[in-house]
């Protein structure tokens, strides 16, 4: 009987909900499907994702055909990435520049060191995924060789089991549009400039009926969450924006289907997640142009180049009356799903895995 070809994963931590483990899953659904052993494994696993991941100890590295090593911040690792014993391919999600987060704290130490990790390590790998173009082109500046980039983050057959689950007790309005932002409350991700569109919205755009906004996200920032609600007290905006914290999927799921418009205004983006979302949920996009951003949402949304909120404002208030034109984009948004489809990935996957070694095609 012929050996079974085993390509394992590694992250150095995994989490609940987070996007990177969410492609880890994502991926060996994938490899599996194709005709692989594939297994999970880590240095760092939350006690519900016991059954899913395995401790790194277990990792028989010299019997694995080929390993691939997640990387999305800087790690105390090095010793563990430099000795295992197989062929390794690196799978990129980029790194949130160390310049967003103070010089004092963890963030910023990590965010620079798992830059400069990326740059040393080239040469241990035979091959390179980025999970965006943006995310490859970062790869080829750092040196290494035979990159696809293959967005294997999302499970879309999730959405189709996920219950919905309306909140309660958050303030919301039924009788006014409503417009959502979901994302961590950080920095680099500008929710200030979303709340200076709403004062816009609310002072200059007197033709529609005022939207409200949701920001859905936990908070990494203390200090960007405690500004966010001052200038929310500033602005005049305490009826008009719900900052609640970290929701559940099933509240999440009923935002996205129960929304008018999703806004983004993040400075830095290695995919966004939420934009392929919105596009499931057929709820149109406005974003600012940055980072990943316009490649991620293709002809799904509406760009727009200027960081400026006044004209983001002016967009929204067209897309709310704009029936024709939220139709079209509801449209393109599903089109744009395909890129992400398991059938669209797994030809692709199969053909870039028997590139890098012949010996790992499957008959």
């Amino acid at each position: 009987m012929k050996k079974a070809i085993q390509i394992h994963q590694f992250s150095p931590a995994t989490a609940v909900g987070d996007g990177v483990t969410s492609g880890l899953f994502v991926t060996q659904k994938l490899l599996r499907n194709i005709g692989y052993e594939s297994n999970i494994y880590s240095a760092y696993i939350p006690p519900a994702l016991s059954k899913k991941v395995q401790p790194v100890d277990g990792l028989a590295s010299e019997k694995t055909d080929l390993l691939l090593v997640h990387h999305s911040m800087g790690h105390d690792h090095d010793d563990l990435i430099t000795s295992f014993q197989c062929p390794m391919a690196m799978v990129y999600h980029n790194i949130t520049p160390a310049s967003f987060f103070a010089p004092d704290t963890a963030e910023h130490r990590y965010a620079k060191k798992g830059r400069q990790q990326l740059n040393q390590w080239s040469d241990l790998f035979i091959g390179a995924i980025g999970d965006s173009l943006y995310n490859s082109e970062e790869l080829k500046d750092a040196g290494y060789a035979n990159i696809i980039t293959l967005p294997m983050l999302i499970e879309m057959e999730k959405f189709h089991t996920k219950t919905v689950s309306a909140p309660r007790d958050w303030g919301l309005n039924s009788s006014r549009p409503r417009l959502l932002s979901v994302g961590r409350i950080v920095e680099n991700k500008r929710q200030h400039l979303l709340l200076e569109a709403m004062w816009y919205l609310k002072n200059y755009h007197d033709d529609i009926t005022l939207p409200q906004l949701v920001i859905v996200g936990g908070v990494t920032s203390p200090e960007y969450e405690y500004s966010l609600k001052a200038h929310i007290l500033k602005l005049g905006l305490e009826d008009d924006v719900l900052m609640p914290g970290k929701c559940s999927d099933e509240e999440l799921s009923w935002l996205y289907q129960n929304s008018d418009c999703y806004w983004c205004a993040s400075e830095h983006e290695g995919f966004c997640m939420p934009l392929i979302e919105s596009g499931f949920f057929e709820l149109p996009v406005i974003s600012f142009a940055s980072s990943n951003i316009p490649s991620t949402l293709g002809e799904s949304g509406l760009i727009i180049e200027q960081s400026d909120p006044a004209i983001l404002a002016a967009t929204t208030a067209q897309l709310l009356t704009n029936n024709t034109l939220k139709q079209a984009l509801i449209n393109a948004g599903t089109r744009n799903l395909n890129n992400f489809q398991s059938s669209t990935l797994i030809p692709k996957l199969s053909a870039y895995l028997s590139s890098l070694n012949p010996a790992l095609t499957i008959q």
